[in-house]
């Protein structure tokens, strides 16, 4: 029996393969694609910050925000901070406090407990 060969590829341009300079255009083809897809998308990622900057800035004239009023409300708000961080701090230290005392009269309760042993011994 004869040994079955592999078949060769055919190297080389018939009529409907592409040669390697077509090669190089459909890929330059394919490149000049995305770009001009990116470029699309950052055009209208453009378009769409200036339509919201032109909507914030319509809405501040429109509810009479003025750099006056958006430092006096910040500083509202930097004091509600603070004076929510000084009402944590007072809970913590009462709650510290709850604590102590419950365990001085844990303390308080034993020394009675002990002297009133001492004097029934006694």
């Amino acid at each position: 029996k004869g040994k079955k060969g592999k078949k060769k590829k055919k190297k080389g341009g018939g009529a409907g393969a592409a040669g390697p300079s077509q090669e190089t255009m459909a890929a330059a083809e394919g490149d000049e694609a995305p770009s001009e897809a990116a470029e699309a998308a950052k055009k209208a990622e453009e378009e769409r910050m200036i339509r919201l900057l032109e909507k914030c800035h319509e809405e501040r004239i429109r509810f009479g925000i003025t750099a006056a009023s958006q430092a006096a409300a910040s500083a509202v708000v930097a004091e509600a901070v603070r004076l929510d961080a000084e009402a944590d701090e007072a809970e913590e230290e009462a709650e510290a406090d709850k604590e102590a005392l419950a365990a001085a009269e844990a303390a308080l309760d034993e020394a009675r407990a002990a002297r009133d042993a001492r004097r029934a011994a006694a």
